[in-house]
């Protein structure tokens, strides 16, 4: 072949090799988006790649072992935490019934992850946070086995000064410093709707509407009672509880407070409106049933709460102190021993023997109470301070002392067929008065940075104004139904905490 002739096929041969060197060269990589600090919100933050967004994760994993006591150390003294009354199986009495086989220690285990998301906007910090997770009961009802539930504790939106979301009431400054929670004080959480004002210094004012089922105790119509077989013994008794006339929430709670934040602590003062609904009984005032009329009034509370540093004593002790009155609100006076729930009745009653002989105590309470012609609120008050010291910085103690007093008025609980059966019943309608006493302490070690583990030991007394009661209201001997109030008991309570931070 000629050179002309080769010269084609040898300029396709090199294109074809610049083709393929050209397919083995490297791609320019986009470049890689690593996570980034973000110090504008303090420690923890990062930016969301590709994002103006910090983000924090958080969270703990916990053990709890309680002896006499549920829920989040909740010793056994009123309805909330009446889980505990009740033995493993079928057929056994319920809240406030305990038996000599009532379980002496639960155990649950939660875990908990919380979200922090923060972004700088014209108007201000746009945060959204949530915490969430799960747990699991060794016994999570009366008388059901042991199992798990999810478990919600925060999920709120905070922009421009308004928060919207499930969050600490703003009546509530939220502090504990017990493994408890003190049935002397509010500490609730509920959603809410809430605009915060920052005047400077420290000085902040809120006001907020806040869901009112958080905070409904009930309306009483009627005694607590229970049906019973087996003779008019509390054997059989299948628990005590009240109608509740409750009518339909039709206005959200109204708080408001005024807040100071010091580098010595932090001073809160907080009022709340509480809507007080109930329904007119069938056959009063022509009402021909239940639901075909009913009454509202608004009921209100006033709170105080002060935190005071002491770090002349060491670093990180504190006072905390916390007043509180109450007119149809019970809830803002604390009494449920969680802040998650409302209690209806405080006390517990021996299921084995007769209660006038027994050391027991039933009192049921409610934000009202039936009078005969309309309801009457009940009204209290409570006080409660607690002191942390840290022996030192890996070693503290708590110390713990409240009261709580509820006052019931003149009421027409008892009918006069039942005070026929039972006279007693007429020392009830003439309005009694009931109290939780409580003193605690514990102990927490933290052998490492954030590993708590603690021990806590609580002493609680449900006392009031009427000797203990119990007897038939209806019915005969055999069967029919009972009611118990009155009397007084304590109970100690307590346990171990595991706690690993995050």
């Amino acid at each position: 072949m000629k050179l002309w002739q080769l010269l084609p096929v040898s300029m396709l041969g090199m294109g074809a090799c610049a083709a393929a060197n050209a397919a083995d060269l490297p791609v320019k990589a986009k470049a890689v988006e690593y996570v980034k600090v973000c110090a504008a919100y303090g420690a923890g933050y990062y930016y969301v790649p590709g994002t103006d967004t910090c983000l924090r994760l958080g969270g703990f994993v916990r053990f709890d072992a309680y002896v006499n006591a549920v829920g989040t150390f909740n010793p056994m003294i009123s309805s909330a935490a009446g889980t505990a009354f009740s033995a493993p199986g079928t057929g056994v009495g319920g809240y406030p019934l305990n038996t000599e086989k009532a379980d002496d220690y639960m155990t649950r285990v939660r875990t908990v992850v919380d979200l922090d998301a923060r972004t700088a906007t014209d108007y201000g910090v746009l945060r959204s946070f949530v915490r969430f997770g799960g747990q699991w009961d060794s016994q999570a009802a009366a008388g059901s086995p042991a199992g798990g539930s999810l478990y919600l504790e925060r999920a709120f939106i905070q922009f421009a000064g308004f928060t919207f979301g499930y969050t600490q009431s703003f009546f509530d400054t939220g502090t504990d410093y017990m493994l408890t929670i003190p049935y002397a004080g509010s500490n609730t959480w509920t959603s809410a709707i809430a605009y915060t004002a920052q005047f400077g210094n420290g000085f902040s004012a809120t006001i907020a509407l806040e869901d009112a089922a958080n905070r409904t105790t009930g309306v009483q119509y009627g005694p607590s009672s229970g049906t019973f077989t087996g003779g008019s013994t509390l054997t059989g008794l299948n628990g005590l509880r009240y109608n509740n006339y409750q009518d339909g929430q039709q206005a959200p709670d109204v708080v408001a407070n005024l807040r100071l934040d010091q580098d010595w602590g932090t001073a809160l003062l907080s009022g709340a409106l509480h809507q007080v609904a109930g329904l007119t009984p069938a056959g009063v005032g022509g009402t021909q049933y239940v639901g075909a009329a009913g009454t509202d009034s608004w009921g209100f509370a006033l709170g105080g709460a002060l935190e005071i540093k002491l770090p002349m004593l060491a670093p990180g002790d504190s006072f905390y102190l916390q007043a509180n009155y109450a007119d149809g609100a019970l809830n803002y006076l604390g009494l449920a021993g969680t802040q998650q729930g409302r209690a209806s009745a405080l006390g517990s009653v021996d299921l084995n023997s007769p209660f006038a002989a027994s050391s027991g105590a039933y009192y049921p309470i409610a934000d009202a109470i039936w009078n005969g012609n309309g309801y009457s609120k009940e009204t209290g008050w409570s006080i409660q301070g607690q002191f942390r010291h840290f022996w030192m910085p890996n070693l503290r103690s708590a110390l713990y002392a409240g009261y709580v007093k509820v006052d019931v008025p003149a009421n027409a609980t008892f009918s006069a067929a039942n005070v026929a059966l039972l006279p007693g019943a007429a020392l009830f309608n003439g309005g009694y008065s009931v109290n939780v006493t409580q003193v605690g302490l514990n102990t927490v070690w933290s052998p490492v940075k954030n590993l708590d583990l603690g021990l806590e030991v609580l002493y609680s007394k449900v006392d009031g104004s009427l000797p203990a009661t119990a007897g038939l209201i209806s019915g005969t001997g055999s069967a029919g139904t009972l009611t118990a109030f009155g009397g007084s008991t304590d109970v100690w309570s307590g346990g171990f905490r595991a706690q690993r931070n995050f």
